[in-house]
């Protein structure tokens, strides 16, 4: 029994079926009908989006006998069909990844010189470029930049990154992407409609998610789905064996209600299943995406849910809390793959997400801080109001700081450094710390001089020699307890200042 795959049955023999490549297939048709096709072509994208198929169409329409409109293979004649049996003489398929020493580019070079043997030009598809050495590729350049007339290139590539810059300049580049969702689930449904086989599309939809934009994918998907005799989505499901999407959901859940229990018996359970913890990892980042994107724009999303309750959790949640588990799940994915300990890695993803709920909103945090200050400071006022004598207060220590600041800015800088005198009746008496060495300064006379005359009282100064406080006494200063019972904070380090 001979049984030919979807992939292969429903191959594009044309550039009108070609799907998802419109940019591509649009250049290349109009160098076909203008004559000006590059001898030298570089094909890069996923795997399963068109590359080797798209290179057969071109090496058909070089070599078609009834060219249709000048660009399109008639698929007819015998050079077509022969091409696309894969037995065409003057089409060489070569496999880069088998054939990448020098010794075989070689042999290459030397049979460029030797006309067509059957059809009208030669062309050579060399597939997974990538893989050749160094060398076969700096052999290369020569006969990829001045090939014979009669010669045409087409590289394909899954990692153009990889390719020397002196092939890639040598080469027209074209990028295939990857294929829209709702164009792949429209091209399964017509499949099954040829293949008369009937299946929900909400299972078609579950094929063509998995197959991440691969063409090719997707229709090896549905092959083993019809195979095995799915018709729904959670035939799917078991067919495949992705039952992680139910535990996805079951792990989302968890994680937006921050529940560290179940966190753990969920990771226990993982581990005991013999769940590969990377794909699950990855399947969990991707669906948090989709929960980011349908929390921003809830009217245009359409994911459905296995597991009651999450889309509620989803409303309940703000948008910066979505934001911050994909985040958080984004960087530990990247930990995860790299970890000599998988499953530890994946259980403290977990936990340190669940403990976010701890962690206070932003936005409320300002509010606090702001909340502090505006107590702390009309705490000052307050009680810097009740020291001062109510009879001195048309001469004030303010007042005489903003005369100084407009008749000599060197004094006001003196005085910005000073704690507020104590105004008495017959004296004005400023206790000053020995760190600030005012006495020493030159100014500190004339400074003696203003406040005396402006107060009409003597000065009296009395330095204190600084006494560094303990760690008890900080933890018991009244704006320390403020700032720690306003946040709901502990001290977790006292760091003392230099001298």
């Amino acid at each position: 029994m001979s049984y030919l795959v979807l992939a292969r049955r429903y191959r594009p023999q044309s550039f009108k079926e070609v799907i998802g490549q419109n940019h591509v297939i649009r250049t290349l048709t109009n160098a076909f009908k203008n004559q000006k096709l590059s001898h030298a072509l570089l094909f890069s994208g996923i795997k399963g989006t068109g590359k080797t198929t798209v290179a057969r169409i071109i090496a058909k329409a070089l070599n078609c006998q009834n060219l249709i409109d000048n660009y399109e293979p008639c698929n007819e004649c015998s050079n077509c069909l022969e091409i696309s049996k894969g037995i065409f003489v003057d089409v060489i398929e070569i496999d880069a990844a088998s054939n990448r020493g020098i010794d075989q580019i070689r042999e290459l070079i030397e049979n460029l010189k030797f006309a067509p043997a059957k059809g009208k030009v030669k062309v050579y598809i060399i597939d997974e470029a990538h893989m050749l050495t160094r060398e076969a590729s700096n052999a290369l350049l020569k006969s990829l930049e001045e090939p014979p007339s009669h010669v045409y290139f087409i590289l394909a590539t899954t990692e153009p990154n990889k390719l020397l810059p002196t092939i890639l300049s040598r080469c027209q580049r074209y990028d295939f992407k990857r294929l829209e969702h709702p164009l792949i689930v429209k091209y399964l449904k017509e499949v099954c409609e040829k293949e008369n086989y009937q299946i929900e599309e909400e299972a078609l939809e579950l094929i063509a998610k998995e197959a991440q934009g691969s063409l090719r994918d997707a229709l090896s998907l549905l092959d083993q789905a019809m195979a095995y005799g799915t018709k729904t989505k959670e035939d799917v499901i078991s067919a495949f064996g992705w039952h992680e999407t139910i535990l996805v959901e079951e792990i989302a859940s968890i994680l937006l209600e921050k529940n560290l229990k179940k966190a753990l018996e969920v990771a226990q359970r993982v581990y005991e299943q013999g769940i590969d913890l990377i794909y699950l990892m990855e399947k969990l980042t991707e669906f948090f995406r989709e929960l980011l994107v349908m929390k921003a724009f809830p009217k245009e999303s359409k994911i459905g849910f296995h597991t009651p309750g999450i889309r509620d959790l989803v409303l309940e949640n703000e948008l910066e809390d979505i934001l911050l588990i994909f985040q958080s799940l984004v960087r530990d994915l990247e930990i995860l793959r790299k970890s000599s300990y998988p499953q530890l890695q994946f259980e403290l993803a977990l936990l340190r997400i669940c403990e976010y709920g701890k962690l206070i909103p932003l936005k409320d945090l300002i509010e606090k801080l702001d909340q502090v200050t505006v107590n702390h400071f009309s705490f000052s006022i307050s009680a810097s109001s009740t020291q001062e004598p109510l009879e001195m207060k048309e001469k004030s220590w303010e007042n005489f700081v903003e005369e100084i600041k407009k008749e000599s800015l060197p004094l006001y800088g003196l005085i910005g450094n000073l704690p507020k005198p104590e105004i008495k009746t017959e004296e004005i008496f400023l206790k000053i710390s020995s760190s600030l060495n005012i006495i020493d300064s030159p100014y500190y006379k004339l400074l003696k001089e203003k406040i005396e005359s402006y107060f009409n009282k003597p000065l009296r100064v009395e330095i204190e020699e600084k006494k560094k406080l303990t760690l008890e006494e900080v933890k018991e200063r009244p704006e320390v307890k403020t700032v720690l019972k306003t946040l709901s904070a502990k001290i977790a380090y006292i760091q003392p200042l230099k001298e």
